[in-house]
């Protein structure tokens, strides 16, 4: 193996790695208050590693001049996010999954949580570090589709702790236990195994990082406002 293509093995590895420990210190080690700059911290980091240890920002989807794809194709989907939720949000046999207590907050909070923590903790960092670094170092040594299905796959896995952790936070999933408890979790790796394999894709077509960012900020974003809007009527 050539020492490009075993440094980018490397990388993809060692970042999978560090993925699973930075889990256990963010739910066991790090106040919660300080996820946020956790999170952030993080995802730069590994980005700056990456690069020193030769990827480039081709790799990463981070060249200037696909820009503009990625934001038309993130903005795009941002819309039919918007459309998607909004429809759930009506129906009322679908509307009571929006029954989440963390979408109880204040309006300030509620802007924070859209405009900062979201794009810049949760869609930022693992655009980085999933469709990035993973992707990006993957698809140095095999074709895209494969690096697409990696990334996708350490994606999935990276929502067990989470979903364990606010299992009771949704009137929809609270009280689960055993048999049903796993259920949901596996459910919820699958599901977000595809939607890993549509933002590789996203980052595919469009060339840029952009657009899964921009996707992805605009799901979580959406869901949270919405979620906010049935709480309070």
């Amino acid at each position: 193996m050539k020492p490009a293509r075993r440094r980018a093995l490397g990388i993809a590895g060692a970042v999978v790695v560090v993925l699973a420990a930075f889990q256990v210190l963010r739910a066991d080690v790090v106040p919660g208050r300080l996820h946020f700059w956790w999170n952030l911290g993080f995802g730069l980091v590994v980005v700056l590693v990456a690069l020193v240890a030769g990827l480039r920002t081709a790799d990463l989807g981070l060249e200037r001049r696909h820009v503009g794809s990625g934001l038309r194709w993130g903005l795009a989907c941002w819309g039919l996010a918007v459309v998607g939720f909004g429809i759930v949000a009506l129906a009322p046999w679908t509307r009571a999954v929006y029954h989440d207590h963390r979408a109880t907050v204040s309006t300030g909070a509620l802007l924070w949580k859209v405009l900062v923590a979201i794009p810049l903790a949760t869609a930022l960092m693992e655009e980085l570090v999933f469709r990035g670094v993973i992707f990006g170092a993957t698809a140095r040594i095999t074709t895209a589709t494969r690096a697409a299905i990696v990334s996708a796959l350490a994606f999935g896995f990276w929502h067990v702790q989470p979903t364990l952790g606010s299992l009771g936070a949704n009137a929809a999933t609270d009280g689960a236990r055993g048999i049903a408890q796993v259920g949901l979790v596996a459910g919820v790796v699958v599901a977000m195994t595809a939607a890993g394999l549509f933002l590789a894709w996203l980052r595919i077509r469009s060339r840029s990082l952009v657009a899964p960012f921009l996707t992805h900020w605009g799901v979580n974003a959406t869901a949270l406002v919405v979620a906010w809007l049935v709480a309070r009527g």
